[in-house]
């Protein structure tokens, strides 16, 4: 192959001459962009300063709740209003730079080597990587360019060399990725889908591994490097690669591949080995990686460095839209779980009330009637004893009333406290299951609900307190004795039958104890129903029941205030997407076509989603057009004014419209359930995505 380096070189200085224009437009728009995005985010902060307030000085009577959920939106509140700050930043170190170029590899994959090739070095810093020397990002000029060596990914207790790697890729415009043709790894793959991530487009490039010795012949060491370059066994190892992009949900068969031996490349440029420096340099192919990436820069490279400013503000806000739609869906998952157990406890509470009181009912009227059977045989022994309350007295402890009282309010007490156990056993159970740890590096939030509190809840009293009986089963049964005496006394002036009076007496004295005792159980129901409801009602039952109101209203407040900030963001977001496809429009010659555009819907470095009024079409040529410009796939949804039909048409054929049930709150459409999101594939979950982006909708189980 002939190569025209002088052409190239001059296309390429043409090319970056132009990207400065591209580049401070892409400046101005993602600047804007920005702007408008810290006025969003002030006017959504004064909005939670006001919730905080109002919160902080609210009636909720669990203190831990209200400071659970003011902290969540205090966090909320400062992630958010850092992160123009942050995108400020970034935009500018963007401003100042030339054409950037980094270069990304696994330790040992020949990164210094390349390096060392680029700048026509002695090869100092090769082999160095092992002693993970390359920890600093080092930076070259080539060929005006800018090339980022970063250090090597997938290292162990590589970290903190990964973040600064990736530090290093927000801020390229082009990658090199660099592979070995070893058997190729996940987390070089998992490095990959990292960078794709960012919207960066990238060459990878396979480094085939042939070493040379001292005194090996160059016959020898040339047939090693042709057998170990032959095209079938390359693109086999390619091919291995790029179905890891599978489990990403993305098509990496797109992606440039280059193969190289980067060895032979930077021997021909030694002094001793200048005898062989053409046949090196010719099956090293590094001629052929360096025209990919001059045409690559000379053909896209204006619109990457437009791109490059406005994904590294695109970026960080769909990772916020979606932060927020996550957890705002989980929170609205876990305030239903606690609908539904609150419902349960207060119909188990509304019935035990019920099934207590008639319980209480046939026990007293059972115990009375155990004592009116014993009254006429009372009134026999004792009508004219004045010491009939002690005898009394006796009857009644004979009977065990305040242990049989007690007995049956601890009974009734224990049931409470088992049913109280069982609920927050649920409670805890449930919100476990359905509660996905949230760790996003830039917004994490606690969660509001502790399982903990709910047994807490379950258990602040005792079961102490009811041992009441005493309070008014002993009654004031001197008095009868009294009466006795008196009517004895009395009847002897008055009576001359002593029969008759002894009846008489007899007879008072029963109907003074039936009298009594109705009164004992007219007092021992009052006061058993007045412990029911005081001590397990009121105090253990209904208090848990205010506590999950309290704490189902934090939810749903917390979840509303997400989700409509997460509309706002999306706001921004559909107004940079569209940015972003009317320039790639007018870079690839189809200016005019984003007219036919009602939305945009976008993952960076993965896919994009129009919404197209019904009857607009895009010509075949500029969806092929658009997808290899933008290196994302391309797909078309058209705009029924139908959430399930956007819905059924953005997720695709892994998802069928009856899967699909739209919850709707105060008469707007705010969740979309899918019964089968388990069951969907890594493609399929992308393209859900791009739906939740396109109708605003938490998407969720």
């Amino acid at each position: 192959m002939i190569l025209n380096k002088d052409a190239d070189d001059s296309n390429l200085e043409t090319a970056l001459k132009e990207s400065k224009a591209y580049a401070n437009r892409g400046y101005k728009l993602s600047n804007d962009a920005v702007k408008l995005l810290k006025n969003t985010i002030q006017t959504v902060s004064s909005k939670i300063e006001g919730d905080i307030f109002s919160l902080e000085h609210s009636n909720i009577n669990d203190s831990d709740i209200a400071k659970g959920l003011a902290n969540q939106l205090r966090s909320i509140k400062y992630s958010f209003e850092q992160m123009p700050q942050h995108l400020d930043t970034d935009l500018k170190i963007l401003s100042k730079a030339n054409f950037s170029i980094t270069l990304f590899g696994r330790t040992m994959a020949g990164k210094s080597t390349m390096m060392e090739i680029l700048t026509h070095g002695n090869g100092g810093s090769i082999g160095k990587g092992a002693q993970r020397t390359t920890r600093d990002v080092r930076t070259y000029s080539y060929k005006n360019m800018t090339v980022t060596d970063v250090p090597g990914i997938a290292a162990f207790e590589g970290e903190e060399d990964e973040t600064v790697a990736f530090e290093a890729a927000k801020k390229s415009d082009l990658i090199l990725f660099l592979l070995t043709d070893d058997a190729p790894q996940a987390s070089e793959a998992e490095c990959l889908n990292k960078i794709l991530r960012l919207g960066k487009p990238v060459i990878c490039i396979i480094n085939a591994k042939v070493n040379i010795d001292v005194g090996t012949s160059f016959k020898m060491f040339s047939r090693d490097i042709e057998k170990k370059m032959k095209l079938e066994r390359l693109e086999a190892i390619k091919a291995q690669f790029v179905d890891f992009g599978v489990q990403y949900g993305q098509s990496w068969n797109n992606l440039r591949f280059v193969y190289v031996h980067l060895k032979s490349a930077y021997l021909a440029q030694q002094p001793n080995c200048k005898e062989h420096s053409e046949d090196l340099q010719r099956i090293s192919r590094f001629d052929y990686l360096e025209k990919v990436i001059v045409e690559e820069v000379v053909k896209n490279g204006r619109f990457y460095k437009l791109k490059s400013f406005t994904d590294v503000v695109i970026v960080p806000i769909i990772d916020a839209f979606e932060s927020l739609c996550k957890q705002s869906s989980e929170n609205s998952e876990q305030g239903s779980v606690l609908v539904l157990k609150r419902k349960k406890l207060k119909k188990w509470t509304d019935d035990f009330r019920e099934d207590s009181q008639k319980r209480i009912d046939v026990f007293i009227k059972s115990l009375v009637g155990e004592l009116k059977r014993e009254v006429a045989s009372f009134a026999e022994d004792n009508y004219d004893n004045s010491n009939a309350d002690t005898k009394w007295k006796a009857v009644l402890d004979k009977h065990h009333i305040e242990s049989r009282v007690s007995e049956l309010l601890k009974e009734l007490a224990n049931e409470c406290e088992t049913e109280l156990r069982e609920i927050c056993r649920e409670i805890n159970f449930e919100l476990k299951f359905s509660y996905t740890n949230f760790t996003d590096k830039s917004i994490k939030m606690p969660f509001i609900f502790d399982g903990k509190r709910a047994w807490n809840w379950a258990t602040i009293l005792t079961s102490g307190g009811l041992m009441i009986a005493s309070l008014f089963v002993s009654g004031p049964i001197g008095w009868i004795g009294v009466a006795v005496g008196f009517v004895g006394w009395l009847g002897s002036f008055l009576f001359s039958d002593r029969e008759e009076k002894i009846r008489d007496a007899r007879r008072k004295l029963e109907n003074k104890l039936y009298s009594y005792l109705d009164n004992m159980g007219k007092k021992l129901t009052t006061n058993m129903n007045k412990v029911l409801n005081d001590e397990l009602i009121n105090k253990r039952l209904e208090p848990t029941i205010v506590a999950l109101d309290e704490t189902i209203n934090s939810v749903f407040t917390l979840s509303e205030i997400q989700w409509n900030f997460s509309k706002s963001l999306n706001g921004k977001l559909a107004e940079m997407n569209k940015m972003v496809v009317t320039e790639a429009l007018a870079y690839t010659g189809y200016e005019g076509l984003e007219w036919h555009i009602s939305n945009v819907a976008r993952i960076p470095g993965n896919a994009i989603m129009i919404l197209l009024e019904i009857g607009k079409r895009f010509p075949d040529d500029t969806r092929r057009d658009l997808s290899y410009l933008l290196k994302e796939q391309v797909w078309f949804v058209f705009n029924t004014n139908n959430p399930i039909s956007i819905l059924s048409q953005a997720i695709g054929k892994g998802c069928q419209k009856e899967d699909i049930r739209i919850q709707y709150i105060n008469d707007q459409p705010r969740i979309a359930h899918i019964a089968t999101l388990d069951e969907l594939d890594s493609k399929t979950l992308n393209r859900m995505r791009l739906a939740q982006q396109l109708t605003e909708l938490l998407i969720m189980k």
